[in-house]
């Protein structure tokens, strides 16, 4: 009989080969995951060790409890906090890159409604178990002492679920590649009129014009001419953050302090350099 197709030496054949172990760690090397990962088992554990504690304690009390309602009691409670978990570091991600203040109060603000998401979820997990067992789940304490009650234990789960992924996200991070020189700072643009030759770095060009069969570099150099066509500069300085605002001028965008639109829609272009330079609003959208 023959084998079925992606089945080979008794293992699976994926597309992805012998790399499907790369899924693994692609997942790894998300803080999300990462802090998952470490909540489950940590809450599993939690919830066995508090099941237990109630079982033995409500018997020492003379109020024994039956050992699957323990169980349930600790059991929605981590049901609860599974399903809050994103919510949590989504806002943990979103607070990360605010001041400080803002961050310490954003928490406080969020912490009290997870809090409260928390005991509402795991009391109607809780009313759901005891009504499929046929009985009611009536706490003897009002609801506001319960709030209370629970803000206190889910306070410490919070704060190390914010510990986890903060920490997570250090872990992963990956370093910033030391950003390679501007290639405004080393490259040189010819300027050559006949027997003299000027070299001009591009960030030391404002602006350039067009003058009959030549373009004038205008900058703090002064003014150069140059036997050249405007498409062949702007081909050239384009990647210098040059761009056409007329079809007789390009602008260097860093070198614009202030732009105003007339009436027509046409613009003026003033400069760092406090020179004012006119805009065609056909090359208005260059500028956006």
């Amino acid at each position: 009989m023959a084998e079925p197709a992606g089945w080979s030496a008794g293992r699976v054949v994926t597309s992805g080969g012998d790399r499907g172990a790369s899924g693994a760690h692609r997942l790894l090397r998300d803080p999300r995951a990462l802090t998952a990962v470490a909540f489950v088992p940590a809450g599993l554990l939690y919830m066995a060790v508090n099941a237990a504690s109630m079982i033995d304690q409500r018997r020492a009390l003379g109020r024994p409890i039956a050992a699957w309602q323990a169980w349930m009691l600790e059991g929605t409670s981590l049901v609860a906090w599974l399903a809050l978990l994103p919510l949590v570091m989504i806002f943990a991600a979103r607070l990360a890159r605010r001041p400080l203040w803002l961050v310490g109060l954003g928490h406080i603000a969020g912490f009290i409604a997870i809090s409260f998401a928390h005991t509402a979820l795991m009391g109607g997990l809780r009313i759901a178990a005891y009504a499929l067992a046929g009985e009611d789940y009536a706490p003897i304490e009002p609801w506001s002492d319960r709030l209370l009650f629970e803000a206190r234990k889910d306070l410490i789960t919070y704060v190390s679920i914010l510990a986890v992924f903060l920490l997570a996200r250090q872990l992963v991070a990956r370093p910033e590649a030391p950003r390679p020189p501007l290639s405004g700072e080393t490259a040189l643009i010819e300027v050559r009129d006949g027997n003299r030759v000027v070299m001009l770095r591009p960030h030391e060009i404002d602006w350039v014009g067009a003058a009959g069969n030549y373009v004038e570099l205008h900058g703090s150099f002064g003014t150069e001419l140059a036997r050249r066509t405007m498409a062949d500069m702007e081909a050239e300085l384009a990647p210098h953050g040059f761009v056409r605002v007329h079809r007789s001028r390009l602008v260097r965008r860093a070198a614009i302090a202030a732009t105003e639109t007339r009436q027509s829609g046409d613009f003026d272009i003033s400069l760092r350099s406090g020179a004012v330079i006119s805009g065609s609003r056909r090359f208005r959208q260059n500028l956006l």
